[in-house]
């Protein structure tokens, strides 16, 4: 994780907002399609995998590539209620990859179809 330090509140919104246009820059239109009740996946730092919900968009015209997200890892198998910016999203998964993965401590081998990797297949049919 990267910490960035500002003079004044003025030059951190200008930061703020050249990180949401550069994110914006690289959403797909995959990405942009995600709606409410699709099921996502998401690495995250050191390769954290995280499941996600989509339950709600945005409608203010800046916040467009947002979605109100219920997500879950091995890190946080309780769910954690959140903003997620659709740039940051691997791919969109079934919702019986989903459930597997719930039902697997939310393990990403066993989501993926018994593939030890973070993504493996999971990633190619989603996109």
């Amino acid at each position: 994780m990267e910490v960035e330090f500002f003079d004044s509140h003025e030059a951190a919104a200008q930061r703020l907002r050249q990180a949401m246009e550069a994110a914006d820059a690289r959403v797909t239109p995959w990405q942009a399609a995600l709606r409410p009740g699709d099921c996502i996946l998401s690495i995250v730092e050191e390769g954290l995998v995280v499941f996600g919900e989509v339950l709600e968009g945005y409608r203010e015209p800046h916040l467009r590539h947002y979605r109100f997200c219920r997500c879950f890892s091995v890190a946080c198998p309780e769910g954690e209620l959140g903003d997620v910016h659709v740039s940051t999203v691997a791919c969109r998964i079934s919702r019986e990859e989903f459930e597997l993965a719930r039902a697997s401590g939310w393990e990403a081998a066993a989501a993926a179809g018994g593939n030890p990797g973070p993504v493996g297949p999971v990633t190619s049919r989603s996109r």
